[in-house]
């Protein structure tokens, strides 16, 4: 009998975000697959891109601004349970700066919302209940 221990088996998604904040609360996406968490604002790396970039095109598709280049800054990497990924882990390095546009929900987004340590926790995902927003708290970013 051969048994693998779920260390083995364990994935790790590998994603950039930005965060945007208004009113000290995070700027966060719903997705049409999510009935009502929401998720930071950006997504996985294509092979052979920077995070830079990644965030530019993340935030283009998803919410059709561009990004102020110059107000972008790098906060902290992330990591925790993948939420709905069965135990696997997700990394997230999120960036912090300012959109250009008014952001509009388009492509896979149906819902924008901005939310800080008070807000609902169903609407949150378990490494932005457990690991981001207490983080973003502590430095002063959100409420």
């Amino acid at each position: 009998m051969e048994i693998i221990s779920k260390a083995c088996d364990q994935k790790i998604f590998k994603k950039v975000a930005l965060a945007v904040f208004k009113e000290k609360k995070l700027l966060q996406v719903r997705t049409k697959k999510q009935n009502h968490v929401f998720f930071t604002l950006g997504g996985k790396l294509e092979k052979g891109e920077e995070e830079i970039e990644c965030l530019k095109r993340e935030v283009l598709e998803e919410i059709g601004c561009k990004i102020d280049e110059a107000s972008l800054k790098f906060l902290h990497e992330f990591e925790d349970v993948a939420h709905g990924k069965g135990g696997d882990l997700v990394k997230i390095r999120m960036y912090k700066g300012k959109l250009i546009g008014v952001p509009k929900p388009s492509s896979e987004i149906v819902e924008i919302g901005y939310f800080d340590t008070k807000s609902n926790k169903k609407h949150l995902s378990v490494i932005a209940q457990r690991t981001i927003f207490p983080w973003l708290k502590e430095h002063g970013y959100i409420n």
